[in-house]
């Protein structure tokens, strides 16, 4: 019996004995006579000249589905889970596969059936219906879809997300589009798949190669972003890319002979790529898109490259515009030291003027507060010769006051002063009271006083309560 599982390899003509089919295999056995049964295990079977197979196990989850091609002709969808036992007396073929995934709604499938693929949808199980939902968008009668010799077949589009698995009579149609190539060229069939996407931001890239006015030549790799608006228009189109990709040669032919070498090496070459990214220069290209159900929204050139010869001119045209840039780069930067020097200089005569200006108001400034300081201090020492001398003039004051004071007395006794001070016992008598007044001090009057040793003196005048002191030589 063993441990592993025997498949449809196993074939063994047992003569007299038995076998043992365990939980999990089936075999087929055919007598003496040619008569055949079945068996799924477990089960122990005895035999006499008897030929036994083991039959292939196929399965199928509840996202795929058992195509079994009965050898009476019949074909049969098995939907999972399920499990079948490929039996070679009963069938010609078992092969089990996925059902379609639609993930969003952008996604959609095409599908084809007969007039009988009803009726086989209708005996799909109920809880196989459910899994698997269908949407029937259009149904209509296609010449572009799978013939089924000579029936009418009807197109119905499914759209996600949701999990198609075909019931009999259906055939998904699948699509062989027009696309680059591993190199980057663009050939046909290079795009076979069956789910066709609608979403709205479609790119197609490819490089056009466009010969200029003057058979020069260059290549731009461009960026088309298009939507589709018309999935009838689509589906009746075998390979849109292809009539698109026609189009958009031909525009580049029609590009070409408007346009020169040397516009593409001199300043106009923004002009040619501002001309290469505007729809207006591919009207051939917006028509077999709008045929194919399509529309071209934007356009974007992501590349530009010129052939050997075109390149060497504009390498050489570069490099000339790069040395004159360098030369007028070095001119600009020494005339921006030049004016920088200029400045830095006007900056120091500035500041050498602003020194000078400040220093000579500084000085100015001293010299105002040095003048200022010496009327201070003149006027100090006026106002204090003026209080000495005030002082000096009320002390002779009261010396005189004393002195007058002397004589009006005298004179209010009604003496001679002129006898008395002749005398020398007036003399000396004054002598102590007169020169204690300033005005009358006895040596300076007698040094200014005195000629020729003439002794001068003093005659008193009264007159009233005043007195007047003169002096007389003797």
């Amino acid at each position: 019996m063993g441990i592993e599982f025997r498949s449809g390899g196993y074939v063994r003509h047992v003569l007299m004995g038995g076998r043992t089919i365990k939980d999990g295999e089936a075999a087929a056995i055919w007598n003496v006579n040619g008569v055949h049964k079945q068996i799924i295990g477990p089960r122990r079977v005895y035999m006499y000249n008897s030929t036994i197979r083991f039959l292939t196990r196929h399965k199928a989850e509840s996202h795929q589905y058992i195509r079994i091609s009965h050898r009476d002709g019949r074909v049969e969808h098995k939907y999972g889970p399920a499990v079948l036992y490929q039996n070679p007396a009963l069938h010609d073929s078992v092969s089990v596969h996925d059902g379609i995934r639609l993930l969003s709604e952008n996604e959609c499938i095409v599908v084809y059936n007969d007039s009988k693929s009803s009726a086989d949808r209708n005996s799909v199980p109920k809880e196989v219906e459910i899994a698997t939902p269908i949407e029937e968008i259009a149904d209509t009668e296609s010449e572009s879809g799978p013939k089924c010799h000579g029936e009418k077949q009807r197109r119905k589009v499914i759209k996600g997300p949701t999990l198609f698995l075909p019931a009999l009579g259906e055939t998904v149609r699948e699509f062989e589009w027009s696309g680059r190539d591993s190199d980057g060229a663009f050939a046909q069939s290079q795009n076979i798949f069956k789910i066709l996407k609608t979403d709205p931001n479609r790119v197609l890239s490819l490089s056009l190669s466009i010969t200029t006015a003057d058979s020069a030549q260059f290549t731009a790799n461009m960026s088309f972003q298009y939507h589709m608006n018309s999935l009838d228009k689509c589906l009746d189109s075998m390979d849109p890319m292809q009539k698109m990709y026609d189009g958009m040669l031909a525009d580049a032919r029609s590009f070409g002979d408007t346009v020169t070498s040397d516009q593409l090496r001199a300043g106009e070459q923004v002009a040619v790529m501002d001309r290469l990214v505007s729809l207006e220069t591919y009207p051939l290209l917006c028509l077999a898109a709008k045929a194919a159900g399509f529309v071209i929204d934007s356009a974007r050139l992501t590349g530009l490259s010129y052939c050997a010869t075109l390149q060497r001119q504009a390498n050489d045209e570069q490099h000339n515009a790069a040395r004159l840039r360098s030369e007028l780069a070095g001119k600009k930067q020494r005339r921006e030291i030049l004016e920088l020097e200029a400045e830095e200089r006007r900056l120091k005569i500035e500041q050498d003027a602003e020194l000078e200006q400040r220093q000579a108001e500084i000085r100015a400034k001293l010299e105002e507060e040095s003048h200022e300081l010496k009327e201070a201090a003149l006027e100090r020492k006026l106002a204090l010769n003026k209080r000495e001398i005030e002082a000096k003039r009320e002390a002779m004051k009261g010396e005189d006051a004393a002195t007058i004071q002397f004589l009006t007395a005298l004179h209010n006794l009604g003496v001679d002063m002129t006898a008395f001070m002749c005398t020398a016992g007036g003399m000396k008598v004054a002598s102590s009271v007169l020169s204690q007044a300033a005005s009358l001090q006895k040596g300076k009057c007698k040094e200014e006083h005195t000629i020729k040793g003439e002794i001068n003196v003093p005659k008193i005048k009264a007159e009233g309560n005043s007195v007047d002191i003169a002096w007389s030589s003797t």
